[in-house]
């Protein structure tokens, strides 16, 4: 298994086989960001796309998404769209990959949002829950 970055100028190219998986966690809130809002601010540089590999078929088997958040006080390493299979195979390469990234980039701590049964995968990996987000809508 690989983790990989995909760099701005090569997503068209992987685009029509990372999307689906990628969308099955975008489309959770269509009413503030669609698939295609992704792909546009990943080739601004907005969000790094990550994928996962399989180096034996070819077959990409993951994606996340990432982007810096700078707070006051620090910056923060956001991972804001996750997706896949085989997650017990390439999560802790995903780990791995962006906290290397993030320290690259000054980032003193990682953030991940998700549905609550992340916690599974997420705390064997050192996580702990930080807050809960609600929201309502105007």
């Amino acid at each position: 298994m690989k983790f990989t970055a995909i760099h701005p100028k090569l997503l068209p190219e992987v685009w029509a086989h990372i999307s689906p998986i990628l969308n099955k966690a975008v489309s959770l809130n269509p009413e503030i960001i669609d698939i295609n809002d992704v792909y546009v601010g990943a080739l601004a540089g907005a969000y790094v796309i990550w994928v996962a590999v399989d180096e034996e078929s070819g077959e990409f088997v993951g994606t996340v998404t990432t982007r810096i958040i700078t707070y006051p006080q620090a910056n923060a390493l956001a991972m804001d769209f996750l997706g896949g299979t085989r997650m017990k195979e390439w999560l802790h390469l995903a780990q791995d990959a962006v906290e290397e990234h993030a320290k690259r980039n000054g980032c003193t701590q990682l953030e991940a949002y998700g549905r609550r049964a992340w916690s599974r995968y997420l705390e064997p990996l050192g996580w702990g829950q930080a807050y809960i987000t609600y929201k309502k809508e105007l």
